[in-house]
């Protein structure tokens, strides 16, 4: 196993993660055996999808929180620090702490090999066990079946956020063969929460709760009745999943009162997704859509901006994996401008190679350098535009400009 430590970590070097992205349970279910199967009779809520697994984690970790649950939650990748992916009652696990596990791992299990993201969900489980929470919830990194959540034996619930087309290069060139490796979680007896899906997904899904003896429980996108603290009218449905796995929980004798799940939603941050922000007194609009679906998704709430029909300036980097030319044609509108940039420390799409995408070349792209170069030529523009500029396309290029931000306060 390669030594690793916070520094590591750093989102100065996401690509450190990815990689060393290891797909396959065989490792970690020996290393968490020999760590004493940590919370291994601690029930737990298990999120996978392609888009809004964040956003349902946060709305049931909010709920859960407001019922004063004891609980141990995990999510990836993170924004601007890694210990925001292991909490416990919201409250993030110290760096101290952190580091500590890391180097009982590296010293005790080094032998299976682990993964960055592996020895992250050891850490998570062993510190929950310590912290002795009631419930687990887990948000699945890459796929599911091979995922390293999934070595967690207890989880009655399964929650699934939209699944669409993203990770091809490890879960398949398909929907159906991303699907399946999501929907392979779901075993005997599960409550699998869900929305509505891509109808070859929906069969699916049915297909492996019919062969496993699990009941699924479709939602519908939540009413006006309930407040939502996350912006963007997609985050319905993912509260509304959200809300499936409270009643579930219910069901299996947890006890969540309908005034916490309505506090729970109103008091939902998810920092980076539909956040206005200010830097340098100008309000730009960071969004981490970093795919199909969920440019789709950003290009449905660009209807509700105003002055949105004037024209947008996209500041965009996408990673080189990535379907570049199906997010820009879902985003980019009449009198829209791309300033393109990289994503910090990946491999990321570059003006020469947009250049050979023939249904691209109408298209008025400038690129930058840097995230803040392409700031800097917006604030030399003679009028702040009169739309909000939107950054996306990652969310390490999000959180690179929440750190520049920042900065300027200082």
């Amino acid at each position: 196993m390669e030594k690793v430590n916070l520094q590591n970590f750093d989102l100065l070097s996401p690509k450190f993660e990815r990689e060393k992205i290891q797909l396959g349970l065989s490792r970690i279910k020996k290393a968490l055996a020999e760590f004493n199967n940590p919370c291994k009779n601690v029930p737990a809520i298990q999120i996978v999808g392609t888009n809004g697994k964040g956003s349902i984690t946060a709305f049931i970790e909010n709920i859960l929180y407001e019922e004063n649950k004891n609980i141990g939650v995990t999510t990836s990748p993170h924004l601007l620090d890694i210990c925001e992916r292991i909490r416990v009652n919201k409250v993030n696990i110290n760096k101290s702490e952190f580091q500590k596990l890391l180097k009982k791992i590296e010293k005790n299990l080094s032998r299976y090999k682990l993964s960055p993201f592996e020895q992250i969900i050891c850490c998570a489980l062993k510190f929950f066990d310590l912290k002795k929470v009631d419930l687990l919830i887990l948000e699945a990194g890459l796929g599911g079946r091979l995922d390293a959540t999934t070595a967690h034996d207890l989880r009655p619930i399964i929650a699934i956020g939209n699944i669409g087309l993203d990770h091809k290069d490890y879960l398949g060139d398909s929907i159906e063969k991303i699907a399946q490796e999501k929907v392979a979680v779901i075993e005997k007896n599960a409550f699998v929460i869900t929305c509505s899906q891509n109808i070859k997904v929906e069969k699916i899904i049915k297909k492996r709760a019919k062969k496993v003896g699990a009941k699924i429980i479709w939602k519908e996108p939540l009413s006006s009745n309930y407040e939502l603290g996350l912006k963007g009218n997609f985050q319905k449905q993912n509260a509304a999943v959200a809300v499936g796995v409270i009643e579930a929980l219910n069901n299996l004798g947890f006890t969540i009162k309908e005034c916490s799940i309505k506090k729970g939603l109103k008091n939902t941050k998810w920092s980076g997704r539909l956040e206005i922000i200010n830097c340098l007194n100008k309000k730009i609009l960071i969004d981490s859509a970093h795919n199909y679906s969920a440019a789709k998704a950003l290009s449905e709430e660009r209807k509700t901006w105003n002055n949105n029909q004037a024209g947008i300036y996209w500041i965009l980097g996408v990673q080189i994996q990535k379907d570049i030319a199906s997010m820009i044609k879902v985003l980019i509108k009449k009198n829209d401008q791309i300033l393109l940039v990289p994503v910090p420390n990946q491999p990321s799409w570059r003006l020469k190679d947009l250049s050979n995408i023939y249904d691209l070349n109408n298209i008025n792209i400038t690129e930058f350098e840097k995230v803040d170069l392409a700031f800097n030529y917006l604030l030399e523009l003679k009028k702040w535009p009169k739309c909000n500029p939107v950054i996306t396309g990652s969310i390490f290029l999000v959180a690179e400009f929440i750190k520049f931000a920042n900065n300027q306060k200082i």
